[in-house]
């Protein structure tokens, strides 16, 4: 990616713990992550109303 567009970015994922986020979302975000599609300061932010703990959370990722 070009230096010029190499700004700080944030993604909100809403419903973070949902069907869709694990099936299409993280996948999709991954392989643009290992393709350097991504900026280098790119932050994910989800939001769910499950109580999930953030290891519960990764551990439901893998």
């Amino acid at each position: 990616m070009p230096e010029s567009n190499s700004l700080p970015t944030t993604i909100v994922i809403f419903g973070a713990s949902g069907d869709l986020t694990y099936r299409k979302l993280i996948p999709a975000l991954y392989n643009n992550f290992r393709k350097k599609r991504l900026p280098p300061q790119t932050r994910i932010v989800g939001f769910a109303r499950r109580p999930w703990d953030d290891a519960f959370f990764r551990a439901r990722l893998l």
